[in-house]
């Protein structure tokens, strides 16, 4: 398995590279024209068309590959949303950059990248970029540049860990619980409503009625509140990733895929309530724990999330909601009283895919639909990544 991932750092290209920009951008917007002109978005078609029509462009054989198939994944997108009956403009690129996946050498504390043929660029990377990359495992594959910061892709061979055990990941609008039957941990995400909560009233409390102002400000407000809300579940999906290494355990997660559609406007839900389900960062969670587990060697695995809050771990009858904690759900059966989301993530570890098959044997044999009548209460740990040291047990 070759998993990878990408190390970002701002930076500021000297004349050359902007040149080298413009023109980069100029050959995507060529390569878009004649791939919508020839109604083709496949990459072989689309080369043999456009390499020809490049000639005239001052710049390496390299980097025109590269714009021909930054084109391509662009025509394919637009190819999909055509399909699925969605209005869609032209596309074009306006913001210059560039990218390249040849020729790419990393030097100590500089990154090499082609320029002229014998003449190539160094760009002087920083303290944290040299961290990531001082390991002699991963590889540089690729880079992409733009006016303000270069994005540095690194793959490794990761080797799969062996695992003999399972967590189940529950997410929800306020918090994350991940665990088992063993031991469950608590993730509180009600700063992260709250940030998107004051970004809209910071919105909607701007009374200036220039307009460029206006947009400045919404752009400058959605970038704070995306970089918050992207280091915030960095510090979740470690930590969940850490845990679930230290228990060679592999991942399951919900399915989530069209959960939005549940959203919409006419549902018969509040426009507040609609507001926060859609601003729900779910598949970012997803996005960072997959490369993170990938990075470690960890399968991931995904299952229908039907039932996994209604069912007893304990004795696998169906629960009922307690009349005086919404929360928390109740086993007429075995008596089993807990909260629903710790239900649900120790049903999830157990509710494995038809065939998964993590690296150290069969996991499903061993985990699905097995409930244990005796199954001591798990170790709930809750934790608020806000505040430093925001741990404890119960």
């Amino acid at each position: 398995m070759n998993p990878y991932k990408s190390v970002t750092q701002q930076t500021a290209p000297n004349s050359d590279l902007r040149k080298m920009m413009r023109v980069f951008t100029k050959m995507v917007n060529r390569c878009i024209r004649i791939g919508m002109r020839e109604d083709t978005h496949n990459m072989k078609r689309l080369s043999s068309l456009c390499y020809h029509e490049l000639h005239d462009c001052d710049i390496l054989s390299s980097y025109k590959l590269c714009a021909i198939s930054r084109a391509a994944g662009i025509l394919s997108n637009r190819k999909q949303s055509l399909r699925r009956g969605r209005r869609v403009r032209d596309p074009v690129v306006r913001k210059p950059f560039i990218t390249n996946c040849y020729g790419v050498k990393h030097n100590g504390c500089l990154l090499t990248i082609p320029y002229r043929k014998g003449n190539p660029i160094s760009i002087l990377l920083n303290d944290h970029t040299q961290k990531m990359l001082s390991d002699p495992a991963p590889k540089v594959r690729s880079f992409s540049l733009t006016e303000s910061s270069i994005s540095i892709c690194v793959s490794k061979e990761a080797e799969m860990v062996e695992c003999a055990n399972t967590v189940g990941i529950d997410r929800n609008l306020r918090n994350v619980t991940c665990g088992n039957a063993k031991g469950v941990t608590f993730y509180k995400t009600n700063k992260l409503l709250s940030m998107r909560e004051n970004t809209i009233h910071a919105r909607a409390g701007f009374r200036r009625s220039d307009r460029r102002k206006k947009e400045e400000f919404w752009k400058e407000r959605q970038r704070r509140l995306s970089n918050r809300t992207k280091q915030y579940i960095h510090k979740i999906s470690r930590d969940i990733v850490d845990n679930a290494v230290c228990q060679r355990a592999a991942i399951i997660m919900e399915d989530l895929k069209g959960i939005r559609r549940l959203y919409k406007r006419g549902s018969g839900q509040g426009k507040k309530y609609r507001r926060r389900m859609n601003g729900w960062q779910f598949y970012e969670l997803q996005r960072q724990i997959e490369y993170k587990a990938a990075w470690a060697g960890l399968p991931v695995a995904f299952v229908n999330p039907k039932r996994t809050s209604k069912q007893c771990p304990k004795c696998g009858k169906n629960l009922q909601e307690d009349a005086l904690h919404r929360r928390k759900m109740l086993c007429n059966n075995c008596g089993l009283f807990m909260d629903r989301d710790v239900i649900a993530a120790m049903n999830i570890s157990r509710k494995l895919p038809p065939g998964f098959r993590g690296s150290g044997g069969d996991i499903g044999e061993a985990q699905s639909g097995i409930f244990e009548p005796a199954m001591p209460a798990p170790k709930i740990r809750i934790v608020d990544m806000s505040k430093s040291g925001g741990a404890r047990t119960r």
